[in-house]
């Protein structure tokens, strides 16, 4: 009975070892990953009161910002994100399969605001081109970046 407890024992402890390891394993290679990451969303703006900025995040984390008209922060901040920020990001991303939406989403009109977002991420980048029926999933993947510029943080460049 002993045996059978010890080597019940051994093949659990195996066991959880092996799964600690693989899941350390694929958190670093997500985290690899995300190194190739870059980020870009532009607001074109229109003629009239339309916010028209660019907002653009790297694979270390360090966020850019370039507000150009009808915002409240105008010229070039910049920021480093914290890895939890930095990670949400990436995988909000990943989980939204941002890379199998449509290049485009409504025709370009005069005085139509675009939202213009760029992704690189594994080797590959994806352009998306919003002007105004983009789907849900695309909407709150720009929210959740767009958020950032409310938050503390940011240094203006001279």
């Amino acid at each position: 009975m002993k045996a059978i407890n010890r080597t019940f024992l051994l093949a659990l402890m195996s066991m959880l070892m092996f799964a600690a390891c693989k899941s350390q394993g694929a958190s670093g290679s997500k985290k690899a990953a995300a190194s190739d990451f870059s980020l870009e969303i532009i607001h074109s703006g229109c003629r009239g009161y339309c916010p028209a900025y660019t907002i653009k995040v790297n694979g270390s984390g360090d966020a850019q910002y370039n507000g150009r008209r009808s915002v409240d922060m105008i010229g070039d901040y910049v920021k480093t994100l914290d890895t939890k920020t930095f990670e949400s990001i990436v995988n909000a991303y990943e989980d939204a399969n941002f890379f199998d939406f449509d290049d485009a989403y409504g025709a370009e009109a005069a005085d139509v605001p675009a939202v213009i977002t760029t992704v690189k991420l594994n080797g590959k980048t994806k352009r998306v081109n919003d002007v105004r029926n983009g789907p849900k999933a695309l909407k709150e993947l720009e929210a959740k970046v767009e958020a950032l510029i409310g938050t503390d943080g940011w240094d203006k460049k001279d």
